[in-house]
């Protein structure tokens, strides 16, 4: 993957060299499962639609380790955030984030904070379609999986569901974006998907493991502040202007939303 060649700001497909790392095998992540704080640890049965508005799940009585090491079978979804808190998985995040991290930085982004997340599916398992607030880079290392993504041609359509995304619940899309492409990743298979564009996963007919390199900016801090500031505005029937269109009412939002995060 070369950092000149990388283009972050658009869904592109990369290579990777992860694929025999030890601490990505199913024992390993079980292991660290068990090791991480229970709140950074999220599981739920994924036979569910790919539009699933409100994100309702079930989830299994038992222990994350449990989990993992039954996914052949248990229909389960599992993602453990904030990987690189263990130790031996600290290196690891320099190693799968580093050239993605200097492409970002090359075309201009100023990283403010990043993470590791590996995702442990079992075959069929499904991820509805949604956003999310960051940059990823999306690493398949065990199993396959279908990955679409898309964006609503309607400007207003595209920024209603990017609001609904920004509630309190973190409500994912109510319906499929009406311009979308698919991609099957393998192993040794990674994709960029820049922040605020919809995706969703169809998990192939194996066990898959998969990483996420994400990465927070000054710009999507910046644009999570104004779609939150929006969604406030358009309950009082105010003009809400997607990001990017005025530097400086983006900042007088940004702001908004800092005060009255101090004043919680």
């Amino acid at each position: 993957m070369s950092v000149t060649s990388l283009d972050v700001r658009t869904v592109t497909l990369v290579d990777h060299d992860l694929v025999d790392e030890p601490l990505l095998t199913l024992d390993a992540l079980a292991d660290a499962a068990d090791r991480l704080p229970a709140h950074l640890v999220e599981h739920h049965l994924a036979d569910i639609p790919r539009v699933l508005p409100g994100g309702e799940t079930k989830v299994l009585e038992q222990t994350p380790g449990e989990i993992v090491r039954g996914v052949g079978s248990n229909g389960c979804w599992v993602m453990l955030t904030a990987l690189a808190r263990l130790p031996d998985y600290t290196p690891l995040l320099t190693r799968a984030a580093g050239r993605y991290e200097l492409a970002l930085r090359a075309r201009g982004e100023k990283i403010v904070g990043h993470n590791l997340v590996a995702f442990i599916g079992a075959p069929g398992a499904t991820v509805p379609v949604h956003f999310d607030r960051n940059h990823h880079l999306l690493l398949q290392v065990r199993g396959t999986k279908t990955v679409g993504t898309g964006q609503f041609t309607d400007a207003r359509e595209q920024e209603l569901q990017r609001e609904r995304g920004m509630q309190f619940q973190r409500l994912n899309a109510d319906r499929m974006p009406d311009a979308a492409e698919e991609r099957e990743l393998g192993p040794g298979q990674a994709l960029v998907i820049p922040a605020y564009t919809f995706h969703w996963v169809q998990g192939g007919d194996d066990v898959s493991i998969a990483l996420t390199c994400t990465a927070t900016t000054e710009s999507t801090m910046r644009e999570a502040a104004v779609y939150r500031f929006n969604v406030k505005a358009r309950r009082w029937h105010l003009p809400t202007p997607p990001p990017g269109r005025h530097a400086s009412l983006d900042l007088a939002r940004q702001r908004a939303i800092a005060w009255r995060d101090r004043k919680r």
